[in-house]
């Protein structure tokens, strides 16, 4: 019989040293992934996230690289997040990783994405741009850019509305839904957001730089199963 995700994730973190598997966390009646290091907020404990890390494992999170598959049968997780890592991944791989994430998704669940949104002026007025006036890095998401080559965790991509659309319209999904984001004229565009499906920081809800005026800061879209 298996146990539910709560207790057993629970009994794991009284376990400091315990590092989770994949196996493990196929047992859970509900499996919830998070990729990237899981925030430190009360939600993702509460919900029973786990956490896909390239650097660490720990009790909720298991060491691995989302551009690879997971060892899981299809149709096992019940909802999926990133938030602020696929602008990490080259463009050209995002579509594998998106097939893959629907291949495990239960049928009727969702994919919740969200990158930052290069329209947004938070964004757009810090970056380096190249002589053709195309944004080439952006300082405030980390890593460096020299001689043309960008490296040490930055942005390889600088994402926009018609980007991510792309690679839904080129990926196994054929449903979704864009909550926030900035159209081809640049007019920002917030529809209301179910937190409860997964929470998101960067947006005017939340983050103070875009409270005021009211407006998008990333683009946030559930890709549904």
């Amino acid at each position: 019989m298996k146990h539910t995700w709560r207790k057993k994730l629970w009994k794991l973190r009284d376990t400091l040293t315990h590092k989770l598997t994949f196996e493990e966390a196929a047992q859970f009646n509900v499996l919830r992934l998070y990729a990237g290091d899981i925030p430190a907020s009360t939600f993702y404990e509460n919900e029973g996230f786990v956490g896909l890390s390239i650097r660490q494992a720990d009790w909720n999170t298991i060491q691995h690289d989302i551009t690879r598959p997971y060892p899981l049968a299809d149709n096992t997780v019940s909802l999926y997040q990133a938030e602020d890592v696929l602008e990490h991944i080259p463009y050209d791989r995002l579509v594998d990783v998106l097939n893959e994430i629907y291949r495990v998704l239960k049928p009727g669940c969702r994919f919740r994405l969200s990158v930052p949104d290069y329209r947004c002026d938070v964004y757009a007025d810090r970056c380096q741009r190249g002589p053709d006036g195309a944004i080439v890095f952006d300082p405030g998401g980390g890593g460096w850019y020299r001689d043309g080559t960008l490296g040490g965790g930055a942005h390889l991509w600088f994402p926009t509305y018609e980007q991510v659309v792309a690679l839904a319209e080129k990926s196994n999904f054929t449903k979704w839904e864009f909550y926030h984001y900035y159209d081809e004229n640049g007019t920002s565009v917030t529809k209301p957001i179910d937190y409860s499906l997964g929470y998101v920081d960067r947006t005017p809800d939340h983050d103070p730089r875009v409270k005021d005026p009211y407006r998008a800061l990333s683009i946030v879209v559930d890709f549904i199963k």
